[in-house]
C-alpha cells in the first residue's frame, strides 16, 4: 500500500511541476507547460436539460471590404503631387496637374512593391468643382502592359511612370479629387 501511495505521489510531483496553471485579468485559464509552451483552459460547461432541438449551422461570412476612397484639392498653379493612393503592394502617385487645350492633364508614376508582376492597374476618379458640383468620373487604366509580354510587366520593387489621366473639364483654378485604385492584375 505505501508503494502505491508513493508512487501516486511521485506521479503528482512530477505533473505539478510540468504545468503551472494562471489565471488573467479577464478571468481565463491559462496552462504554461514546462517546454515554454501554453494554453488556454477550457471551462467546463455545466449541463442542463433541455428539450432536443434541430441545431443549425453557423454561417461564418467574410466582410465586405469598400476602397479606400482618398480624396485632395487640385490647384492647377502648384507644382507639388496630389495624391498617393495605395493597394495589394502597388503605389500609385498622381502627380501635379495643369490645364491645357480644355483638359486637366494629372501625370502618374507607379511603384510595384509586391512580389508579382503588376500588369494592369485601374483607378476610379471623380473631379468636382471648388462647390462640390460633379464635373466627371471615370475608370482609367494608368498601366496596362501587352499581353504574354513579360518585357512590358511592372517587374516587383520597380517603378515606372503611368499613363497621363486627361478629363475634359471646363476651366478652373481649382478642383475636388476623389480616388481609388479600383482594379490590380498580376501574374
Amino acid at each position: 500500500m505505501k508503494t502505491v501511495i508513493s508512487a501516486l505521489l511521485l506521479v503528482w510531483a512530477g505533473m505539478s511541476q510540468a504545468s503551472e496553471l494562471v489565471t488573467l485579468k479577464d478571468g481565463r485559464q491559462v496552462q504554461l507547460n514546462s517546454d515554454f509552451t501554453w494554453q488556454y483552459i477550457e471551462p467546463l460547461k455545466k449541463e442542463t436539460h433541455t428539450t432536443a432541438t434541430k441545431s443549425v449551422p453557423a454561417v461564418v461570412a467574410a466582410p465586405i471590404v469598400q476602397p479606400k476612397v482618398q480624396g485632395t484639392t487640385i490647384d492647377v498653379t502648384s507644382h507639388k503631387p496630389l495624391l498617393q493612393l495605395s493597394d495589394s503592394g502597388v503605389d500609385v502617385v498622381l502627380n501635379a496637374a495643369n490645364y491645357r487645350n480644355g483638359e486637366l492633364v494629372i501625370p502618374t508614376a507607379i511603384t510595384n512593391q509586391s512580389r508579382q508582376s503588376v500588369i494592369q492597374v485601374q483607378i476610379q476618379w471623380s473631379l468636382y468643382d471648388e462647390q462640390g458640383n460633379l464635373l466627371q468620373e471615370g475608370n482609367s487604366a494608368v498601366w496596362q502592359s501587352i499581353k504574354r509580354m513579360g518585357d512590358t510587366y511592372l517587374r516587383p520593387q520597380t517603378a515606372e511612370n503611368g499613363k497621363v489621366l486627361r478629363i475634359t473639364v471646363p476651366s478652373h483654378n481649382r478642383y475636388q479629387l476623389k480616388a481609388t485604385i479600383s482594379a490590380v492584375e498580376t501574374r
